[in-house]
């Protein structure tokens, strides 16, 4: 039996997959993936078929992935200080084509994080750039990013990461690596089914 609609959206949020992907491999328009999830249209047995078929298979990949954190996470992590200045800030990160970074104090230890958002919710208030440019990192940081062990299963970072871009991987205080939604994605698409 099929699931409902509203069972399906559950399941494709709960993956972390896009509408847009979603239609793409089921051979729909993201407006049509967007439409059904609404109510706003009744689909086809065929199309409810594909669309489930596809997040089903998603599903079992991940139930069968007995992977943990650290086994995806990216161990280069950027970073920065809380006393660098927020230019120099700036710079890595448009230098690298990141939006964000974690901040560490003085021991090493992760204090919070700066990015665009916060960039710019300061020039929102009025701050003009050249005085964002002569504060320090900690004038103008945002809420340490969630913080969790390396042997972390996978299932339990993917809700984590439905409300947050990344996830730092730490070791006791120490900053061992970072998991994004590319990294699960990556995961899951490299994860080969056994040969039988």
């Amino acid at each position: 039996m099929l699931p409902t609609v509203k069972e399906i959206s559950k399941l494709r949020k709960s993956l972390g997959i896009r509408q847009k992907e979603l239609a793409s491999v089921c051979g729909v328009s993201q407006s049509y993936i967007a439409r059904l999830e609404k109510g706003d249209i009744n689909p086809t047995y065929e199309n409810i078929r594909k669309i489930y078929n596809y997040l089903e298979s998603h599903t079992r990949k991940t139930d069968k992935m007995d992977m943990e954190a650290s086994k995806i996470m990216s161990v280069n992590v950027i970073h920065c200080s809380s006393t660098d200045s927020v230019l120099s800030s700036m710079e890595t990160l448009k230098k690298l084509g990141i939006s964000q970074m974690p901040v560490l104090n003085g021991d090493g230890r992760v204090i919070g994080t700066v990015g665009e958002v916060e960039i710019n919710e300061f020039l929102m208030r009025g701050i003009s750039p050249e005085s964002l440019k002569k504060m320090i990192v900690s004038r103008i940081m945002g809420p340490a990013l969630p913080q969790l062990p390396p042997n972390t299963p996978i299932s339990a970072i993917y809700p984590i990461l439905r409300f947050s871009n990344a996830v730092l991987i730490m070791d006791k205080l120490e900053l061992k690596g970072i998991i994004t939604k590319a990294d699960i994605l990556k995961a899951v698409e490299s994860y080969a089914e056994p040969s039988i």
